[in-house]
């Protein structure tokens, strides 16, 4: 019987477990143990960075099975026949199937077309953004990033308030040299979710900080938002969305009057909502690796953000499709394996410098 390498999520809130699955009659089982979990009472959703992780969710015994192994679903399909489960899994692995097909196809069209010149406008996109954000002086960028924050309205006061100040001004406190003056914030949302804005200004959301369960969590998810500042990719992930044509303009034209703050606001505001940006691996990577050097520095443990992730993750597989609407910090910030491996080692390797 074939196996399948999958991640193992239950209700005891531990870290899930890397398992290998195997697709028996009637139900899909864990290797090695009796547990297994029947057709019918599984449901299947496709996510990833990639749309190539699935999620099988048993809400009566709530558990969830996650994996990118193709053939899982394959042996799914031809095993659960007609149920909803074959169904889904059918449609799933076409899906992925249809995906790449599709991709490698546009790709060759487009290349070989009369469209090359859009192709490479669209290729400059990102040196362009890179570019168009080193011409923003850090000031100006402070002040763009207040504008757009709207911060009057927000939490200076509670103690969830002093709680984030109080982690974040301890993190920050270790950075070197960092022309911004951050600045912290909570917002009284039900969305699980934190951002940073252009200059250094973090909005933590309050659903986010009844969720965290210690400080270690939060300090994690609030280091990784300042990685994003000292990286500037908010900034450019903006400028990246605005596109060429206004890319092109601001390194013309430059930037730096009250009329280009105004035009540069609106641009970005337009482009998309800064916190519900999403960010490219090296972007993950680079603010992953800053954050963690914050958090050892300033004392924590550096595993808050994983430990966080993976409880989050276990939590909305047992909701379902609702549990997109309230864990927007998983769609913006997608936890991979690959990506919680890289944390994993790089928190290794500092703690054993520090050590040293």
């Amino acid at each position: 019987m074939d196996s399948f390498q999958a991640r193992f999520y239950d209700s005891s809130g531990s870290s899930p477990d890397l398992v290998q699955v195997q697709v028996a009659s009637g139900k899909i089982i864990v290797a090695g143990t009796a547990f297994g979990i029947a057709f019918e009472d599984l449901k299947l959703q496709v996510g990833g960075h990639d749309g190539d992780r699935f999620k099988l969710i048993c809400e009566q015994k709530n558990v969830a099975i996650v994996s990118e192994d193709r053939r899982l679903l394959t042996a799914i399909a031809n095993a659960a026949g007609g149920t909803e489960l074959g169904k889904q899994a059918a449609q799933a692995e076409h899906r992925i199937v249809k995906r790449g097909t599709y991709n490698a196809r546009y790709w060759s069209i487009v290349v070989g077309s009369i469209c090359a010149l859009a192709i490479a406008g669209y290729l400059l996109l990102d040196p362009l953004s890179a570019a168009v954000a080193t011409k923003i002086d850090p000031s100006f960028e402070i002040k763009l990033g207040e504008m757009l924050a709207r911060t009057e309205k927000l939490d200076k006061t509670s103690e969830s308030y002093k709680r984030v100040a109080r982690i974040g001004n301890q993190l920050v406190s270790k950075l070197e040299k960092s022309p911004y003056k951050f600045q912290f914030f909570v917002k009284k949302d039900r969305e699980i979710n934190a951002c940073a804005y252009p200059g250094g200004i973090l909005i933590v959301n309050s659903a986010l900080i009844d969720k965290a369960d210690d400080d270690e969590e939060l300090a994690g998810v609030i280091a990784h938002e300042i990685g994003h500042v000292i990286h500037r990719h908010t900034l450019k992930q903006a400028l990246h969305n605005c596109g060429l044509i206004t890319c092109l303009s601001i390194i013309s034209g430059g930037v730096g009057t009250g009329a280009d703050t105004e035009k540069l606001e609106a641009a970005l505001a337009l482009a998309q909502k800064l916190e519900s940006l999403n960010f490219s691996r090296s972007q993950e990577t680079d603010a992953d690796i800053t954050g963690l050097e914050l958090e050892v520095k300033s004392g924590f443990r550096g595993d808050g953000l994983i430990q966080f992730f993976r409880r989050l993750e276990k939590q909305e597989s047992t909701l379902g499709k609702g549990g997109a609407v309230v864990f927007a910090l998983l769609s913006t910030h997608p936890m991979s394996a690959e990506r919680a491996a890289r944390i994993e080692e790089e928190l290794k390797r500092l703690k054993k410098l520090h050590a040293d």
